[in-house]
């Protein structure tokens, strides 16, 4: 089942966009996103879910055009994380987590019994339980982002897309990041689209990678990857 799915998409700004690719991201499955610093990932990832406009192309979600969904809705579809976000203040962590239910709360954002218990499951999921009720200024970078994806975790939705969730991680850390990946996505039917650097963990974790190079974009599993030499950049 096709989750997400653009055609003849061309991303980026002014000159600098890349050339037009088409793909599907299906249920079950974690797609790595990579390339130099500076090729345009963050890009692709804010235009895939609106909040950069694409040059061309078309992009749905769930098969419809993502131009005709309204925000509430769409926001009970797709979740876009970034690490590089500044911490709120004077929020903790269950607060913060929280907000990922407000697609649902309706126009007085009250919070049900079932919206709680689906913020404390998240909190649990990423092991956050013991920094419940810390401030989420106050947390490292690497604890920043395990709660913005309990956040998203909460929101329950379809697609998500992480931007260098691993960036300030240890390894044992990012192994239990994309440990978590490869959990929603098989749970939950999820597709996860995960910007890393990272060809180690792209290689153990996910089942396709999707690589922007030179305003290419290439799509295969990892043995397509490296026959064609669309990693040689990363030697």
């Amino acid at each position: 089942m096709s989750l997400l799915k653009f055609t003849d998409l061309c991303f980026g700004y002014g000159a600098n966009f890349a050339q037009p690719a088409s793909f599907e991201l299906n249920a079950g499955e974690v797609v790595a996103l990579m390339g130099r610093n500076g090729s345009g990932k963050s890009t692709l990832l804010k235009t895939l879910c609106g909040k950069v406009s694409a040059m061309n192309g078309t992009v749905e979600i769930a098969g419809k055009n993502l131009k005709d969904w309204n925000a509430v809705e769409l926001a009970k579809k797709i979740a876009y994380i970034s690490i590089s976000k500044a911490a709120p203040e004077r929020m903790t962590v269950r607060e913060f987590v929280s907000l990922g239910r407000m697609p649902y709360s309706g126009i007085f954002d009250g919070r049900s019994a079932e919206d709680n218990k689906i913020v404390g499951e998240s909190i649990e999921l990423l092991q956050l339980t013991e920094y419940a009720d810390r401030m989420v200024s106050t947390l490292s970078d690497g604890e920043r982002s395990r709660v913005y994806l309990a956040e998203a975790v909460a929101q329950q939705v379809n697609v998500l897309l992480l931007d260098e969730p691993n960036a300030f991680l240890d390894i044992p850390w990012s192994h239990q990041l994309f440990r978590t990946l490869r959990q929603l996505s098989a749970e939950r039917n999820m597709g996860i689209i995960v910007s890393t650097h990272s060809l180690e963990y792209a290689s153990q974790y996910c089942d396709r990678f999707m690589i922007v190079d030179n305003k290419n974009l290439n799509v295969g599993t990892l043995a397509e990857a490296q026959e064609k030499g669309w990693l040689e950049w990363t030697k």
